[in-house]
């Protein structure tokens, strides 16, 4: 596979956990590019310049990312699947989530390291455990390490992050809203809240692959649109919570996991929906127990799509 300038600087300079690092950045929409891992970061950093995030998410971010990818070549699991950011990923995620749900302390610092160290374990677990299926573990692991943090957080003494202002009701919807809302979907998958963050993330999508970038926007889309028409409470959709699930799943299904086609564009759009569907009952079950959705309704609704094409395949 032809490589970039970029990527032959990263070997030159024989930093493999950087390289490593910087995709894992770019794995949490698929991408395996380390320029695309850099822009999602600066878009992360415009986020918390344009307040639309805190700059400890940052910084959790990258220590996440980095802890993770470190465990991963420390425990010896699978050089080519470290390298390539698979083990990143979720480690970035849990990173940004934690002290966007709890204050940053140094007990906090302390526990994301292991926390996301531990992500990669997971990781693994998680890929032989799936590998007779056929289906990838997606950002499951992120998913289990953070709610397990946030359950044990009262436990260890950590307080919680100071609650951001209340969301003001938006005006009349119309394109320009309409269209800032499904940006902001899209930062969403960062905990970002910001238009301009959203597009920087979009861009970063576009440099590996344009296919994927229109099909995450289009699956925010989707989620904007049905949420609205479902009478969903119309701050949290231009917030982006009803759309950022649907715009992973939406490339995860019609240009990642399956070929794109024609076909698979129909499928992706189609179990964007569904993830919507999903999502509301991830609010109300999450809502009820008092922690995050995250990225379950995600996770629960590619996994059911491609176990069903699996199944179809085989009869």
């Amino acid at each position: 596979m032809k490589t970039t300038p970029f990527e032959h600087s990263c070997a030159g300079w024989g930093k493999p956990v950087l390289d490593a690092t910087l995709r894992g950045a770019s794995q949490v929409i698929f991408m395996n590019n380390p320029l695309t891992g850099l822009l999602n970061l600066a878009a992360l950093a415009w986020g918390a310049w344009m307040g639309g995030t805190a700059w400890v998410v940052l910084w959790g971010a990258l220590l996440g990312t980095l802890a993770a990818t470190a465990a991963a070549r420390a425990l010896g699991l699978p050089q080519g699947e470290w390298r390539a950011g698979l083990y990143g990923f979720n480690g970035l995620l849990a990173g940004a989530a934690l002290p966007t749900f709890l204050a940053a302390t140094p007990a906090l610092w302390a526990l994301l390291v292991g926390a996301c160290a531990g992500s990669a374990l997971a990781a693994r677990a998680l890929e032989r455990a799936l590998g007779r299926l056929g289906v990838p573990g997606l950002t499951f692991p992120f998913i289990a390490v953070t709610w397990a943090v946030l359950a044990l957080a009262p436990a260890l003494g950590l307080a919680g992050a100071p609650a951001p202002a209340p969301w003001a009701a938006p005006g009349p919807w119309g394109v320009s809203e309409f269209s800032r809302a499904v940006a902001v979907s899209v930062a969403q998958v960062f905990f970002v809240d910001d238009a301009g963050a959203g597009v920087i993330f979009l861009l970063a999508l576009a440099v590996h692959s344009r296919a994927a970038a229109a099909l995450a926007a289009l699956g925010a889309a989707v989620g904007v649109a049905l949420a609205l028409a479902v009478g969903a409470d119309g701050a949290a959709v231009a917030h982006g919570m009803w759309g950022y699930a649907a715009a992973l799943t939406a490339p995860a299904v019609g240009c990642v996991f399956m070929r794109a086609s024609p076909a698979s564009v129909a499928l992706a759009l189609g179990a964007a929906a569904l993830t919507v569907a999903v999502q509301a009952a991830a609010f109300a079950l999450a809502g009820a127990l008092g922690g995050p959705s995250l990225t379950i309704a995600f996770v629960l609704t590619t996994w059911a799509v491609l176990l069903a094409r699996c199944t179809t395949r085989r009869a």
